[in-house]
Parts: C-alpha cells; structure tokens; sequence
C-alpha cells in the first residue's frame, strides 16, 4: 500500500436500503486509481423510507371515471383507481369496478372512460379488447386500459417488483378518491393461481406461489385499484373489488395480463366492450 497512488473507492452501505459504490478520480495523469474500500454505516429512518416509496407512485396511480351522457346531462361517478404501467399510457385497473350501470330492465347503460392524472389531466381511455379474462386466475380480475386520444401527457408507469414477499415485511397501500395512505405489513398468504408465479418467502428456505396477499390495512386498502407498495417504492400488490379490505392480488397478476394482451391486438373503441 505504500506504492499504492491516492485515488479511493469509497463503499457506502445504507441500512435497510442499498449498498453505494462511488470511484474517486486519480489524482494526477498517469496514475492508476488504486482500489482501497471503506464502509459506512448510515442509518436510514423508516419514515424517510415511506415517504420516499409515496413519492416514487404519486405519478403513476390515477383516478378512473365512468362517464355517462355528455353536455349538461353528463354524469361523472369515481369508480376506483388505476396504475399507469407502460411508458405509452396502458393503465391497469379492476375489472369489476368498470362494468357499466343497468337501467330498469338490467340493460347495460352506454358509459365511456376517463382517467383523471394527479396533474389535473383528463384523458379518455378504454378498455383493450382482449379480455385478460381469457388468462384465469386472479389476472381475470385486471382490466387494461390506453388512452383513446392524443396527449401531450408525459406517462410515469410504476415498477412492478418480481422480488419474493415475506412475512412480516412493511408495506405501504396508497389509493382513494382523495388519495390516502396507510402502512402496516405482510400478515399472510393465499394460495397458488393459475398463471400467477409471483412468490412468498414465509421462511428463509421456503416460498411458494401466492394468489392473494393479506394486510393488516384496511383504510386506504380498501378502494378497487389502490396498491400496495414496498418501502423501496416497488408495487407488489393490486387491491381488487372482490377482494376483503386490507387483502391485494400479487401484482404479477398484472405482468401476466400485459404478456397477454401483447400476444393479441388492441382495439380501443371509446366505450367499454360489452
């Protein structure tokens, strides 16, 4: 080490969050940067953490309208939450909370779609024809949405993590009208659904395939379409109108439906396929 030149590779691991590796430059021409590793301990708060994982999906997450009639007879009604999950616009949402209202005969009554972006930004979407219903499983219960019109929107789509949950992990669940959020953890597991590969680590040497992840949420969990985040930002889970408060798909559900759909062509109409 004595002939070793000054440049430093300094190590930074962050508790809890991730390990940073930082090359300082040679200190004059024609010297090599000699490798010398050093650790620090910085202590990261769980609050920070939560905050920082809010602000990674506030661009992402929008409000879903369904919009009957137009002019002054044009009636708007909040029917859930959607995730943007594509950099071109395709917005996932629950598919149930999307089936249009009946009149008194029980006939479908004629609706259209409408996301409204945190920015204020109101954009017309339908549904992609391919039903993901077609796929089984809890990846039936995602309904996939695009845009119908031009925009000038710049789309934010959120990370879905393939990462393994575990038992006891925090998570944070964000969604609502007004947007809330609530944190808590991972209390249990669902069982295996077809098409589904998103897994549970409930022991250092144990996973398995999961269907439904249970919360000890239940406010902000609660609205179809809001999401559960872990604290690195990453949605891991998708709450669905049929599920119990507190109570999320996988969100491989939603990577199983986008492969769907991208093997079939999209149709958007302007309205809801019946």
């Amino acid at each position: 080490m004595s002939q070793a030149p000054p440049g430093v590779t300094q190590t930074v691991n962050r508790v809890v969050e991730r390990t940073i590796e930082k090359v300082a430059p040679a200190a004059s021409a024609g010297q090599a940067a000699a490798v010398v590793t050093t650790k620090e301990t910085v202590v990261v708060k769980e609050d920070d953490l939560v905050v920082g994982a809010i602000d990674k999906n506030s661009k992402s997450l929008v409000n879903i309208f369904a919009v009957i009639g137009a002019g002054d007879s044009k009636q708007e009604s909040f029917v859930g939450n959607g995730l943007v999950v594509s950099a071109n616009g395709t917005i996932a949402a629950d598919a149930a909370a999307l089936a249009p209202q009946t009149d008194g005969s029980g006939n479908p009554i004629p609706q259209t779609l409408e996301a409204v972006f945190p920015d204020g930004a109101k954009i017309p979407v339908a549904e992609i024809a391919s039903p993901p219903a077609a796929a089984g499983g809890a990846a039936a219960n995602i309904a996939l949405l695009q845009p119908t019109t031009a925009t000038t929107t710049v789309f934010t789509s959120a990370n879905l993590s393939a990462d393994p949950l575990k038992l006891g992990q925090a998570i944070v669940a964000i969604g609502g009208h007004i947007i809330a959020v609530a944190t808590g953890i991972v209390s249990s597991f669902g069982g295996s659904s077809a098409g589904i590969n998103q897994q549970a680590s409930t022991t250092p040497n144990q996973t398995g395939n999961i269907s439904l992840i249970r919360t000890d949420i239940s406010t902000a969990g609660k609205t179809p379409g809001s999401i559960l985040v872990n604290l690195s930002g990453d949605v891991v889970g998708f709450h669905g109108s049929e599920n119990a408060d507190g109570n999320f798909l996988p969100v491989s559900a939603i990577s199983y439906a986008l492969d769907k759909i991208a093997s079939s062509t999209a149709n958007p109409t302007g309205t809801k396929p019946q």
